[in-house]
C-alpha cells in the first residue's frame, strides 16, 4: 500500500489494490492538503466545545457506555475510542495511556477537527462523508503523519435517518485487528437502538401523560360515555358550562338528566359524527346554547366511547371576530402570461408546492408576489389548512416580534391576557410573510429558531410550543446586500431561500401584457355591468411603456380608463394618461427612474443657458453652439426667447 501511495503522489495514478473509498478520498485531498507536511489540527475553543457537547448531549450520554464497552473488549491493546459529531469534531474520547500520550503529542483531544477536509483521508472523516462503516490502515491515510495508525469507524443515525456522528476505534498499525470494523459498526447500531428505544419510551410516557390530562387541559367542554351509554368522564369546563354536578352521574346513564334535541338523538342512534352544530341542551332545569361535536370511537368494530365536545356559543363568536387571517384566493390560473419566464415560474411553483421547505419570492413591487404565494399554498398539500398573511411594512418595528411570536398571559406586562403567535394561527397551513427584509434582528432569530427546531416560545413563557407551518416570504429588496451589511442574518437567508422564485418585471416580459389587460377588463366589465374593450393602438402604447409599477400600475391605469370611458365601454388613447402615451422615464435594473425630456425642451434650455453665458451676444452664442447666426436667430424666434433680457447693457 505504501508503494501505491508513493505512486499516486508521483504520478497521480491509482493502484487497483487501493480501496475505492480510499482512492476517492485521495483525489478529494489532492491539491488541498500536503501529504508530507505536519498537520496543524483545528480546535474548538472551550466555549464552542461546550456548546457542541450540549447540542449533542443525547448522543454523548447514549454513546459513552458503548465507548466504555468497546474499550474493555479491546484491552489491553493500545487504542483510542472516539466519538465525533456531524461536523467532525471530537465530543468524547477514551484512550489507553500510550495512545492518549501519542494523540496529545499530535494535538488531538476533545474539540479536535477530524474531518477529511481538515486532516485528509482517515476513517472518522471518511465514515462521515460516505455514511457507512469504513476502515483505513497505514499508508491508506493520505497524510504520512498517520501511516503508523489504523482505524475503523461507523456512522450513527437517528430514527429519521439524519447522521448524528461517528464512532471510531484508533490503534497503532501493527495492532489493528480485522474485527475492529465489525466492533465499531455494532457499537454504532447499539447507540441507534438505544436512542430509538428511549425515543419510543419517551413518546409512550408523553402519550400517557397527555391521555391523563388532556380532558382537563382542553379549552372545550368534554363528556365521554362508554358503549353502553354510561358517563365515564367529563372535565370541569363542561360542568361549569352546564351548571350541573356531573360527578353524581358518573357510571350512570344520563338520558333523564341530559336532554338533547331530536336531531342530536337521531345522530347518536345512527352513529353519525357531527362537527360544531348549534344546539340547545336541557340539563336539569337549565337550558344551555352551545356548539356541539359528536365523535364515536370503535375498537375492533365495537363501539367503545362516545365523545361530546361542547363550545359556548359566545366564545366561538368572539373567536371568529378576533380571528385574523386570510384565504388563499389565487391559484395557478391567476399566474397569467405565456412568456418563457412565466412558464418557468409555473414549473417552479409545481416543484416548490410539493416540498416542505421555505420559499423566498423575489420581485419588484407590483409583480404579483402575493398572487404567487397564494397559488403555491393552493397547490400544496396544505391547501385545506390556514393561510395567514403577515405584512411587515405597516407594523411598527418594535411590535413585529410581539405579532410574530405572541405573548403569554401575565408574562408581558404591557398587555393583559395572552396573544397567539402567527405560527399558531397558521398551524397546519402556510404563513406568508411580506417584505421579510423588514424583520428586526430579534424577530429574525425567533423565525430561524422556529424553522430549525419546529418549536418556539411566546414572550414571557419558557413553554415550548411545537408548530407545523410552511413559511413563504417575499421581498423586493436586495437581500444579499442586507446580508453582506449584517442587517439580515445569513443563516436565516439560507434557510428561507431553499426555494427561490424570482418574478421578472413586466417590462421584461411585454408579451404577457395582453393577458393581464384581458383579465383586468373582464373583471372591470363584471363590476361595471358593461363590456369593455380597447381601441386600436392602445395595446401598442402599453408595449412601449416601461411600467415601473408593474402589474399593479397597469391595473390602476385600466381601472381609471374604464371609468372615463363611461357607458360606451370603449377605451381609447384619450382615456390613457399622457405619461403612458409619451413615456419620459427609463427603468434600469436597479429600479432607478430616469426622466427623459422632449428634444424641444433640451434645445430651449441649451439656448437659454448659452444666452446667459454670453450675455445675449449672438455671435458668441452661435460659435458656442456650432451653428450659424441665421439658424440661431430662427431658433430664438421659434422658442420666443428674449435675448435683450440677458444683455446687461440693455437695462
Amino acid at each position: 500500500m505504501l508503494t501505491a501511495w508513493n505512486n499516486y503522489l508521483d504520478n497521480k495514478q491509482i493502484d487497483p489494490k487501493v480501496p475505492p473509498l480510499v482512492a476517492n478520498s485521495w483525489r478529494r485531498c489532492h491539491g488541498r492538503i500536503s501529504p508530507t507536511r505536519k498537520i496543524i489540527f483545528s480546535q474548538l475553543n472551550s466555549t464552542n466545545l461546550l456548546a457542541a457537547q450540549v447540542a449533542s448531549f443525547d448522543l454523548i450520554s447514549l454513546a459513552r457506555p458503548v465507548l466504555e464497552d468497546i474499550y474493555q473488549i479491546i484491552q489491553p491493546a493500545e487504542v483510542a475510542i472516539i466519538l465525533i459529531n456531524g461536523a467532525g469534531y471530537i465530543l468524547d474520547l477514551i484512550a489507553s495511556p500510550q495512545m492518549e500520550e501519542k494523540l496529545r503529542g499530535f494535538g488531538i483531544g476533545l474539540g479536535t477537527a477530524c474531518s477529511e477536509q481538515q486532516i485528509g483521508t482517515n476513517a472518522l472523516g471518511l465514515a462521515l462523508i460516505e455514511r457507512q462503516p469504513v476502515a483505513v490502515s497505514g499508508a491508506e491515510h493520505y497524510c504520512i503523519q498517520f501511516h503508523n495508525f489504523s482505524a475503523a469507524a461507523a456512522p450513527v443515525f437517528d430514527i429519521n435517518g439524519r447522521q448524528m456522528g461517528v464512532v471510531g476505534l484508533v490503534t497503532f498499525e501493527p495492532q489493528y485487528q480485522p474485527y475492529s470494523l465489525g466492533l465499531v459498526a455494532a457499537g454504532a447500531k447499539a447507540i441507534e437502538s438505544q436512542r430509538q428505544a428511549d425515543h419510543m419510551l419517551a413518546d409512550y410516557n408523553t402519550q400517557l401523560e397527555q391521555l391523563t390530562v388532556i380532558l382537563e387541559t382542553i379549552s372545550e367542554g368534554i363528556v365521554v360515555w362508554n358503549g353502553e351509554g354510561n358517563l365515564i368522564h367529563y372535565n370541569q369546563k363542561v360542568a361549569k358550562m352546564l351548571e350541573y354536578p356531573l360527578h353524581t352521574l358518573l357510571g350512570k346513564k344520563t338520558e333523564r338528566i341530559l336532554k338533547f334535541p331530536a336531531f342530536l338523538v337521531k345522530a347518536y342512534e345512527n352513529r353519525q359524527p357531527l362537527t360544531d352544530v348549534e344546539a340547545t341542551i336541557t340539563v336539569g332545569g337549565n337550558t344551555v346554547m352551545c356548539f356541539l361535536s359528536l365523535r364515536f370511537i370503535y375498537k375492533k368494530d365495537e363501539l367503545e366511547w362516545i365523545i361530546a365536545i361542547f363550545r359556548p356559543i359566545h366564545e366561538v363568536r368572539q373567536l371568529v371576530q378576533r380571528e385574523v387571517g386570510a384565504h388563499a384566493t389565487y391559484t395557478m390560473d391567476d399566474i397569467l402570461g405565456e412568456s418563457n419566464a412565466i412558464k418557468q415560474i409555473r414549473k417552479l411553483v409545481k416543484t416548490a408546492s410539493s416540498a416542505t421547505a421555505s420559499i423566498l419570492i423575489r420581485g419588484e413591487m407590483g409583480t404579483g408576489r402575493n398572487i404567487l404565494a397564494s397559488a403555491i399554498h393552493n397547490e400544496s398539500q396544505r391547501r385545506d389548512g390556514a393561510y395567514l398573511i403577515f405584512p411587515l411594512s405597516p407594523i411598527p418595528n418594535e411590535l413585529i416580534l410581539i405579532e410574530l411570536i405572541g405573548y403569554e398571559e401575565g408574562g408581558f406586562s404591557k398587555h393583559s391576557g395572552s396573544r397567539p403567535s402567527k405560527f399558531e394561527l397558521a398551524q397546519g397551513g402556510t404563513l406568508y410573510i411580506q417584505d421579510v427584509d423588514l424583520l428586526p434582528p430579534e424577530a429574525q432569530s425567533a423565525l430561524l429558531n422556529m424553522l430549525e427546531m419546529k418549536v418556539f416560545h411566546r414572550l414571557g413563557s419558557d413553554r415550548p410550543i411545537p408548530v407545523d407551518v410552511r413559511v413563504i416570504v417575499s421581498t423586493s429588496a436586495d437581500i444579499e446586500k442586507l446580508v453582506a451589511e449584517r442587517r439580515f442574518r445569513a443563516d436565516l437567508y439560507y434557510r428561507l431561500s431553499t426555494f427561490t422564485i424570482t418574478l421578472p418585471p413586466l417590462r421584461k416580459r411585454a408579451e404577457d401584457i395582453p393577458a393581464y389587460v384581458d383579465s383586468r377588463l373582464e373583471r372591470l366589465s363584471a363590476q361595471l355591468g358593461s363590456r369593455l374593450s380597447l381601441k386600436p393602438g392602445v395595446t401598442e402604447v402599453f408595449y412601449r411603456y416601461p411600467w415601473p409599477g408593474n402589474i399593479r400600475e397597469l391595473e390602476a391605469v385600466l381601472s381609471l380608463a374604464a371609468i372615463q370611458a363611461g357607458s360606451s365601454g370603449v377605451i381609447g388613447l384619450e382615456h390613457i394618461p399622457d405619461k403612458i402615451i409619451h413615456p419620459r422615464i427609463i427603468v434600469d435594473d436597479n429600479l432607478a427612474l430616469v426622466e427623459i425630456q422632449p428634444l424641444s425642451e433640451v434645445e430651449r434650455k441649451a439656448l437659454q443657458e448659452t444666452a446667459a453665458l454670453w450675455r445675449g451676444n449672438l455671435t458668441q452664442m452661435a460659435q458656442s453652439l456650432g451653428i450659424s447666426r441665421t439658424t440661431l436667430w430662427r431658433k430664438i424666434k421659434k422658442y420666443e426667447i428674449v435675448i435683450d433680457g440677458f444683455n446687461p447693457d440693455s437695462l
